[in-house]
């Protein structure tokens, strides 16, 4: 189905993994939005200190591995028997599990020019990151995120994005919602959109 160019799309059903008891949702009314964006900085920065770490500084070659991992699982990550399977980072996922990607994908989803997604990719396969899965079709070198320092910066990484969800409830700029309330809240929202 063609959509024109003012359409917009329905926003995709999660694949949820275990049944929530609530939600976290923004507190307020947009009041605490320079808190709000003055944490994300603090917390973007905190992690990007790793992936600078991963990279030798060159955050587009991260942009671009990272662009290929998340690529390469997409399509088992809506597959409940794949995320439990690689729930962790203790199972390696092999060449058959990735789903390959080229440079023009990578290109339109990152914003970094083609020609420079091509010397990040030849760059990444000479530190033996990538791998092509066919002809001009990269994805991650099975086992390399099972490196010990890429473990320590994805646990370095995870702490900190705990670390930013929790600062941002303690300084009242989200809230806890119980489930059943985060429905009618929802349903509240869509209402009043609608009365606009």
């Amino acid at each position: 189905m063609a959509r024109g160019p003012k359409e917009v799309r329905p926003p995709r059903r999660r694949a949820t993994t275990v049944k929530v008891e609530g939600r976290l949702e923004l507190a307020g009314s947009g009041g605490n939005s320079r808190l709000f964006i003055y944490m994300i900085g603090n917390y973007l920065h905190r992690i990007e200190r790793e992936r600078r770490g991963l990279y030798q500084g060159d955050l587009d070659l991260a942009f671009v591995a990272e662009l290929i991992g998340t690529i390469g699982v997409e399509p088992g990550m809506r597959d409940a028997a794949f995320r439990q399977k690689h729930a962790t980072f203790d199972s390696v996922i092999g060449i058959e599990g990735q789903r390959a990607t080229n440079a023009a994908s990578i290109a339109s989803a990152s914003g970094i020019p083609r020609e420079t997604v091509r010397r990040k990719l030849r760059r990444l396969q000479q530190l033996g990151v990538v791998v092509e899965k066919e002809r001009s079709r990269y994805i991650l070198k099975p086992g390399v995120i099972q490196q010990p320092h890429h473990q320590a910066a994805f646990a370095q990484t995870i702490e900190q994005t705990v670390r930013f969800m929790n600062e941002c409830l303690e300084h009242g700029v989200v809230r806890w919602v119980p489930a059943d309330k985060a429905k009618r809240s929802a349903a509240d929202q869509a209402r009043a959109e609608e009365e606009l």
